[in-house]
């Protein structure tokens, strides 16, 4: 599917582009085969490289030879990297230093018919292992295409890193299926905390680009400083629950901002608004192949080429743990994370993502964890997006869109959650056990 498409493409036109090379879609299959001969002793290929032109080929390249690929992030501790490479069974690692055997290659331990195995992170540091097949990833990326149409198809620049599935996927699948031209900056290039996010994008004319929602935050503050990007076409955001008042901000700043929704197990993408079919507060509409249904308030989907985590089988449905809804005209709305409820000692049920996002909304500030379960009123840990922030009327204002049940009564100023410190997964969740264990003991300050 996706080979053929590629070759259907004009020939002339860049595929591939980073700082040291660009590749025409006429020479890309022909850069593919040729990295197949080098793939003939391996049995699983880890790839632990910087966005580049050769993560890419190296990718394209397994997944045509049929070895299963093991993207490593670049976040990834240590420990998490050995324990990646050793319940997958790779046997070789492609690194900047070249293609080696690891020694620790073990056959068998990966269900048939896998030809990705994504690592996420998620709320523990030791990180899962989804199998996926290649039909799960080319389905959502064809998939998504479909559902936006040609009109898109022009400059995608990677932001994310390409271990993360969710560009491997909905950007490099879904771009090259469509025929874009996508750029590949080095993940050094955007700077620390992505202040030089605006910079790039502008430097690539980029038509579209995939964001989670802190950097979304962060390019907001550069768009109001440097002023607009006007070929942005279609920004998507994914990652955490995001308010819709700052999407309609976004929006009002020429940033067109479109929520979408998706997880590890169903190879990224599971819905998305578009320019064509958009409701502001919800994830968007289901892709047409997935299969969704609500049941005791959970989002549950048809397995679709989820192999199961490693070492495990697959389920005939997979529970997603996140709490939503789905309206009459099919948009799908994601509230929470079933575990996270916190539950008032007047037995009211919260959502914590529902607060944060309210005060997520403004600008003063940059991070936020809501807690509270058990007790009569919530707290919040901040992180101020700056220095002289007025978190107090920021909290006020966001307690003033939502019901007295759900409303601050204070918080507590802590430091910027961040990857290196563990508090952050690598798609930007928060870590809120370990967030809450480090900082619940600290000053808070009330809103009264």
């Amino acid at each position: 599917m996706l080979f053929e498409k590629i070759k259907n493409h004009a020939p002339e036109k860049i595929a591939l582009k980073d700082t040291v090379r660009s590749i025409t879609y006429g020479d890309l299959n022909l850069e593919v085969d040729a990295r197949i001969d080098a793939l003939y002793d391996v049995d699983v290929l880890a790839i632990a490289l910087d966005n580049s032109v050769e993560w890419i080929l190296w990718d394209l390249a397994a997944m045509k030879a049929g070895i299963p690929c093991v993207p490593l992030p670049p976040f990834f501790s240590e420990e998490q990297v050995y324990h990646s490479l050793h319940s997958s069974g790779v046997s070789h690692i492609l690194s900047p230093e070249g293609l080696r055997e690891t020694g620790t290659g073990v056959v068998g331990l990966l269900t048939e018919g896998t030809a990705k195995v994504t690592y996420t992170s998620g709320t523990t540091g030791t990180p899962k292992g989804v199998c996926l097949s290649k039909n799960a990833m080319l389905n959502v990326a064809k998939n998504i295409v479909d559902v936006l149409g040609e009109e898109f198809v022009g400059k995608h620049v990677c932001t994310l890193p390409l271990g993360v599935l969710l560009e491997n996927v909905a950007g490099v699948y879904a771009g090259l299926m469509a025929g874009c031209t996508l750029h590949l900056p080095s993940l050094k290039s955007y700077g620390e905390h992505y202040a030089a996010l605006y910079d790039v994008l502008k430097d690539r004319a980029a038509n579209s680009v995939i964001l989670v929602p802190e950097m979304l935050r962060t390019l907001m503050a550069q768009v109001v400083n440097k002023g607009p990007l006007p070929t942005l076409k279609y920004i998507a955001v994914g990652g955490s629950k995001i308010d819709p008042s700052l999407i309609m901000q976004a929006r009002a700043m020429g940033l067109p901002v479109y929520e979408g929704y998706g997880l590890s197990e169903c190879a990224s993408v599971v819905a998305l608004n578009t320019p064509y079919d958009d409701r502001a507060g919800s994830a968007g509409k289901p892709l047409p192949h997935i299969k969704t249904r609500i049941i005791d308030g959970e989002i549950y989907i048809k397995n679709n080429g989820f192999l199961g985590y490693v070492g495990e089988t697959a389920p005939d449905t997979i529970h997603t743990g996140d709490l939503g809804d789905i309206d009459g005209d099919g948009f799908l709305s994601v509230t929470g994370r079933s575990k996270n409820v916190l539950i008032t000692s007047y037995g009211r049920n919260i959502s914590p993502e529902w607060v944060e996002a309210k005060l997520l909304a403004h600008a003063d500030i940059a991070q936020a964890i809501v807690y509270g379960d058990g007790a009569s009123e919530l707290s919040a840990l901040i992180v101020p997006a700056f220095a002289g922030a007025n978190v107090k009327d920021a909290a006020i204002s966001a307690n003033s869109t939502l019901p007295d049940y759900a409303r601050i009564k204070d918080f507590t100023f802590v430091p910027p959650f961040t990857l290196e410190s563990g508090m952050l997964t690598g798609t930007g969740r928060p870590r809120r056990e370990t967030i809450l264990k480090h900082y619940k003991k600290e000053k808070a300050y009330g809103l009264l």
